[in-house]
């Protein structure tokens, strides 16, 4: 059995948190022209690329062992996408409803529009956030061909996650959008958070080691978000930036790993708790920014009694406790229902 990894933990909890304070601040600064720190210019707080990292960390982390098994490819790739696809489609008619009962979020949806967002193929999703789940997606699959077929699979990888590189050193940037989007700099991001479990899982560093690359981890994303306010190094924002902040992620990743794999660490469960729930905070908390700040701002104009300051503070506050409400409702019992009939499933072939 995989030990429990608690640090890792706390960071996806940070990670949401950042995600969440990033799309805050870059809604405030559009709407009302509210720049909390010269957070609103920013664009990126690294937060879904440290999710990246995660995932294809505790991917390889946890399946590692299956690699070579084709037994286990097509059930690995059920499992994760029944933990994907159905909250997802349930959060998107969230969305859907949410516009008819509020038009002024924005312009209704196609048919098509839908269809497509659905099985996320679309060139702009109902859902934001949902660019950052094709490329989850595209990972799993290439992840199954690993499982599958070792050999052929690494060499698909390899060559794949060449040409994302060298088509960025020749400036080769496609206009179609499936191109576009396999050959993003994210798909890279995600591969190394899974080579860091395969390295540290065969070499697991001493404390000290960890220590050291969470600090250095820490430093990079200091600077990084010094930077993006006072530009103090030129860093070229859609490509150059993100794989900086995935690679400020993989020290993280790989120091707190190496720290929970070599020590007993205990987290609070607070804690702990939101880093469970930081897949249903992450696919709803645009829709519970939009509302509360509708609410809020739109309906109660609390800014003009609380402040900017706190009345955004406030609107981060209870979008993250309905995303907190929202795993515990909907998700977790969705996610208990999909495996009872999984595990029926699978014990009746068995059968």
């Amino acid at each position: 059995m995989k030990k429990h990894l608690n640090l890792i933990q706390v960071l996806r909890a940070a990670a949401i948190l950042f995600v969440l304070i990033g799309h805050l601040t870059g809604l405030f600064y559009k709407r009302y022209e509210v720049n909390l720190l010269g957070m609103g210019e920013w664009g990126r707080t690294g937060g879904v690329d440290m999710f990246f990292v995660i995932s294809g960390f505790m991917i390889a982390y946890l399946y590692k062992n299956k690699l070579g098994n084709p037994s286990h490819a097509a059930g690995f790739l059920q499992k994760r996408f029944l933990r994907i696809f159905p909250y997802y489609w349930l959060v998107t008619l969230g969305a859907i409803t949410m516009l008819f009962l509020f038009p002024d979020f924005g312009d209704p949806f196609t048919l098509t529009h839908i269809t497509t967002s659905m099985l996320l193929i679309s060139e702009d999703p109902i859902l934001t956030v949902a660019w950052s789940l094709t490329h989850i997606v595209f990972f799993y699959i290439l992840f199954s061909l690993l499982i599958a077929r070792p050999l052929i699979g690494a060499a698909i990888v390899g060559t794949y996650l060449t040409s994302i590189v060298t088509f960025y050193f020749i400036d080769f940037y496609p206009t179609n959008t499936l191109a576009a989007t396999l050959l993003n700099v994210s798909n890279l991001t995600i591969w190394l958070g899974a080579f860091v479990a395969f390295a540290i899982t065969k070499y697991t560093p001493k404390p000290a080691i960890g220590a050291l690359a969470t600090a250095i981890g820490m430093t990079a994303f200091l600077f990084l978000w010094i930077n993006n306010t006072y530009e103090l190094v030129g860093i070229e924002r859609w490509t150059i930036r993100p794989f900086l902040y995935g690679l400020s992620s993989c020290f993280l990743v790989a120091g707190l790993a190496t720290i929970d794999l070599t020590l007993n660490i205990k987290i609070t469960k607070p804690l702990r708790e939101l880093g469970n729930a930081s897949f249903s905070i992450f696919l709803t908390h645009g829709l519970f920014l939009m509302y509360f700040m509708h609410v809020l701002i739109g309906k109660w104009t609390l800014q003009q009694t609380l402040g900017w300051h706190l009345t955004m503070l406030l609107t981060a506050t209870l979008t993250l406790l309905a995303g907190i409400a929202s795993y515990y409702l909907i998700e977790k019992p969705l996610n208990s229902l999909l495996k009872k009939r999984r595990d029926t499933t699978r014990d009746s072939l068995a059968a």
